[in-house]
């Protein structure tokens, strides 16, 4: 009734899945068989209506909230659809009985199929109590076989919740990939629009740039056909672009615009969808976008806070606000073309994790990544990780993945602790994150097929491998013993364009060295080392800083960004040696 998020489709619970709209991929997908009956379904809506409209009349309910999201209704009223359908079929086929209600579950049954249940047994169990609670059971067709304190006993054997690796992140150099794409694509694009670039890393190169005709061809196509399809032989021959050319780059921009959004905010996907093109913010010298729509918050409450916006993040709000600008759309995900766009309604979750997929389809990176799946949840995955590999600490990422709800002190909650997937008990977490940053790094540095440059990269690479050798450790031996080594938080000495090997716990015979700078270490030194993705980085920071030479108009500073580009050059040298 009226417009809906989601819904919970009661005759699914009776014919299977899918069959309410019989859509073919449903039934296909599906994990468990559905196979209640009419009555065990109304006596579900009333569980459902009970906990959703009146949570505080269930004896177990830790909520003060006068009504429940939605989506944790549903989510217990499945669990015991899977539970009771898995019931019937054990009585009728284990024992020949048939069971049409509720009260025709006995509690033997019920237990035999909790031990057989293949979900997580800590939300199987609140579904349980939910069901068992007295001010349910006393609503229902009849009394159930067992009371709320049976669900507690400690006979029940309630399955394991598997702790398993959650979604993994963007690997390194798929992250930096589509990084440096999106940074270009954002900043090519509001060059040509004449709008201010704030991200100091985008550098426009000659042959990088969209002109201004482009520019005013963009313009043209927005603001000349909102309502309908473009003449396209009458706007070709007044612009050198052509409409498609120009449709490309828009869509283009967007994507790549939601994709920064996405990796450099973290937003969940139930708050970038409700994003307003106008949550940009200036306080307390930092940019923020904010949004009333933040997981465990009201949605009247008084928007207090918001995630930090860097000058990328900023970049890729701005096109996406501009867009808005000649939609009408107050959602700041929306299509950029007027005809498309529903000024009440932006993108739904699967519309912007469709078109993500396509575009990143066209980041070509590497042949491993060719049947790789894109996942929104996994944007926020990456930015926890790769604030882990920078040792930003937990209170800021709890800050930044909206984790903090305690209301007497700002300490980041179990769930930022446990990060990786939702559950009570989560180890895959910020602090797991951590140390797989630091394995990371330690393989990058022990592993047995690592390559090394700089000065001392040959001589690390013989005493690494005879300290393995000498304890016997090879494969995954080596493999295990290095996980082992970042578990323990084993620390390395990062010099931003390699390692340091250098024990500075010894006596120093000589004056300290003069290798504390970013950039100051002796290229020839012997403690040097360069990994291989160091010298990605390298070569990354070298190009860039050749870039800004070439940009800069001030003679004294364009010094300073060649004597910057010469010492990354003195160091890139030692990868050309290591090549040869």
């Amino acid at each position: 009734m009226g417009k809906t998020g989601s819904a919970i489709m009661w005759s699914d619970f009776i014919h299977g899945h899918g069959s309410t709209h019989g859509h073919h991929n449903s039934a296909k997908k599906a994990r468990y068989v559905n196979c209640l009956t009419r009555q065990m379904v109304d006596d579900l809506k009333v569980a459902a209506v009970i906990h959703g409209y009146f949570p505080a009349l269930i004896k177990t309910s830790r909520r003060t909230k006068k009504q429940l999201d939605p989506k944790t209704v549903k989510g217990r009223i499945e669990e015991l659809v899977h539970i009771f359908s898995a019931a019937i079929i054990a009585a009728k086929t284990k024992y020949g009985r048939v069971v049409t209600r509720l009260q025709d579950v006995d509690f033997a049954l019920l237990k035999e199929c909790i031990k057989d249940h293949p979900g997580r047994g800590a939300h199987l169990k609140r579904a349980l109590k939910l069901v068992s609670s007295p001010m349910v059971q006393r609503n229902l067709s009849g009394p159930l076989q067992w009371q709320l304190v049976d669900i507690e006993k400690s006979s029940i054997a309630w399955p394991e919740t598997t702790n398993g690796e959650g979604i993994q992140p963007l690997p390194d150099l798929y992250f930096l990939r589509i990084q440096d794409y999106a940074l270009n694509a954002i900043g090519r694009f509001k060059s040509a629009l004449g709008l201010p670039v704030h991200c100091s890393e985008y550098v426009a190169l000659t042959d990088d740039v969209l002109d201004s005709e482009s520019g005013s061809a963009i313009h043209a196509f927005l603001t000349e056909h909102p309502q309908g399809p473009v003449d396209r032989a009458k706007f070709d021959l007044r612009f050198k672009v052509r409409a498609y050319q120009v449709e490309e780059i828009i869509a283009d921009v967007q994507c790549a615009s939601i994709m920064m959004l996405l990796l450099f905010t973290g937003m969940r996907q139930s708050e970038i969808v409700h994003v307003r093109n106008e949550a940009l913010s200036f306080e307390r010298g930092y940019w923020f976008i904010k949004s009333k729509v933040v997981k465990h918050r009201k949605k009247d409450t008084p928007t207090t806070e918001g995630w930090l916006a860097i000058d990328i993040v900023r970049d890729a709000f701005e096109v996406l606000a501009f867009f808005c600008r000649f939609t009408g759309s107050e959602f700041l995900i929306s299509s950029p073309f007027a005809r498309f766009t529903r000024a009440s309604r932006g993108y739904s979750l699967h519309t912007i994790s469709q078109k993500l997929s396509r575009w990143l389809s066209k980041i070509h990176v590497d042949e491993k990544f060719k049947e790789w799946t894109f996942s929104i949840h996994q944007c926020r995955e990456t930015l926890v990780f790769q604030l882990a590999s920078q040792q930003v600490k937990l209170p800021f990422v709890s800050m930044q993945l909206k984790h903090f709800h305690s209301r007497f002190h700002g300490m980041p909650n179990e769930v930022t602790a446990g990060y990786g997937n939702y559950r009570s008990q989560l180890m895959t977490s910020v602090s797991t994150r951590l140390a797989q940053a630091s394995e990371s790094a330690l393989n990058d540095l022990y592993d047995e097929n690592a390559k090394f440059a700089g000065g001392g990269g040959a001589a690390h690479k013989m005493r690494v491998d005879a300290f393995f050798a000498g304890m016997a450790l090879f494969g995954a031996d080596r493999v295990k013993y290095i996980k082992a080594m970042a578990s323990r938080g084993v620390k390395l000495q990062p010099t931003s364009i390699g390692n340091c090997t250098k024990n500075f716990e010894l006596p120093i015979e000589d004056k300290r060295p003069p290798c504390y700078g970013d950039y100051e270490c002796d290229p020839d030194c012997g403690s040097h080392v360069i990994t291989e993705r160091g010298g990605m980085a390298l070569n990354a920071r070298r190009t860039h800083a050749l870039a800004q030479a070439q940009a800069e108009g001030n003679a004294e500073f364009k010094v300073v960004w060649l004597g910057l580009a010469d010492k990354l050059g003195r160091h890139a040298g030692k990868l050309v040696e290591k090549d040869a």
